[in-house]
């Protein structure tokens, strides 16, 4: 039969022990519980916002106000879409908006197709295969420049400019994959489909782009989130090739053009504003969606962030894949891209983020309505329909639910590619 201790030391361990364990107890309850408080703090504009997208118009403003509506009015989130600020589509804005998607496109499919794992047998020579090449980017080149002058009449500076542009970051594909010794029957196959596919696509898009309207809503979220997806895709593409190149190539002056690309980062943005501006002007990009992809295709953090994550990456891989023959290109599609998915994913959060949620530069260079982003539009928005607040809610919450939504379903992936890029290897 056990007995119970009346050791006073006994007893007044075990009720300091209890004490702790009841503090404990309580402490968590009071983080959660400040935890709580916090997201609750963060998150009630959110909720009022979308409560208040069922409301009418005079329910809103009414006092004292109501938390949930008396009549939920789900019709309010249909009637956004019918909503038109007037202007009609421009050819020159739909084009732009093909253009960008068919570069996009070009990439995809002529970096997947262009080498294969499989070692060949050379087909075609590289005196035959490069100038072969070389004819089809110029062809492409023109080909956009005959598209911009038979759509709308595009003036000769444009048509430079654009094709010169799409000239130049074609050629840069090609050189990625001529450095790597390809099969060059092969990459005039895949830039023959490439081109194609390029074209289809920039057609299908600058079409739906034109059918969509022009002031509506449906085109505002149409150009924000085109704009957002191909820009941060295209990030991805150029800054990881730059950052592959950083962390594990040797080169003259690596250094010094590494520490000049991070010294770019300390100018603010106020500085080049003006010069850009002008620039883009003179190109004649004025209100087309070059003047927001192309300057923003690479970005020194984005190289900063994939370079430092891709320096604590074991070298193992790639030295298996240099043994087994792989080129400098098959190792960074076949070996370096898996492995970097978590800040692959991190920067494109970031910079999708920053497009869906950027002001100034749509504000400059967007100027009709066929072209606007979503924060430009509502501002403009909600001075038109300033009598019918609940539908300005509804905008209000189709604008933030892309990011959070996107944030949330792969926040893991984002705070493992930052923890991981501040590791250096």
């Amino acid at each position: 039969m056990s007995t119970i201790s009346t050791d006073p030391q006994t007893l007044q361990r075990a009720s300091r022990v209890k004490q702790q364990d009841i503090m404990k107890g309580v402490g968590v309850v009071v983080r959660y519980l400040l935890l709580s408080l916090l997201g609750l703090a963060v998150f009630t504009p959110f909720i009022l916002a979308f409560l208040g997208s069922f409301k009418t118009g005079a329910e809103i403003i009414a006092f004292p106000p109501t938390f949930f509506p008396e009549k939920w009015m789900v019709g309010n989130w249909p009637d956004l879409f019918n909503t038109d600020l007037g202007g009609r589509p421009r050819l020159e804005g739909s084009t732009s908006v093909g253009v960008i998607v068919g570069l996009f496109a070009f990439y995809a499919t002529f970096f997947l197709t262009a080498m294969s794992n499989q070692q060949e047998g050379k087909g075609l020579p590289r005196k035959i295969g490069l100038p072969i090449s070389l004819l089809l980017v110029g062809a492409a080149g023109y080909a956009v420049s005959v598209y911009l002058g038979s759509s709308f009449d595009a003036s000769l500076v444009l048509r430079v400019s654009t094709a010169v542009a799409i000239m130049s970051l074609m050629l840069i594909a090609l050189g990625v994959i001529g450095m790597s010794e390809p099969e060059w029957g092969r990459v005039v196959l895949s830039l023959i489909g490439s081109i194609l596919v390029a074209g289809v696509v920039t057609w299908l898009f600058a079409e739906m782009a034109f059918r969509i309207g022009g002031g509506t809503f449906a085109r505002w979220l149409f150009n924000t989130a085109l704009l957002s997806v191909v820009r941060a895709f295209l990030q991805l593409i150029f800054c990881s090739m730059a950052a592959y190149a950083f962390a594990r190539l040797k080169f003259p002056g690596k250094g010094l053009i590494f520490g000049f690309m991070l010294a770019s980062m300390m100018l603010p943005g106020a500085v080049t504003l003006i010069p850009s501006f002008i620039l883009i002007a003179k190109l004649g990009w004025i209100n087309k969606f070059y003047s927001l992809v192309f300057p923003g295709i690479v970005t020194a953090f984005g190289i900063f962030l994939l370079t430092q994550f891709l320096k604590a990456v074991p070298k193992d891989l790639e030295e298996a894949a240099t043994m087994d023959g792989a080129s400098y290109f098959q190792i960074y599609k076949d070996v370096i891209l898996p492995l970097a998915r978590p800040a692959l994913l991190t920067l494109f959060i970031l910079q999708f983020q920053a497009m869906w949620n950027d002001y100034l530069a749509p504000l400059l260079y967007m100027q009709t309505p066929d072209m606007w982003v979503l924060n430009v539009a509502l501002e403009v928005f909600k001075q038109q329909y300033a009598s019918q607040m609940n539908l300005v809610l509804v905008g209000a919450i189709v604008n933030a639910v892309p990011v959070l939504v996107l944030f949330f379903f792969f926040s893991r992936y984002f705070i493992e590619g930052v923890s991981y890029a501040g590791v250096k290897g």
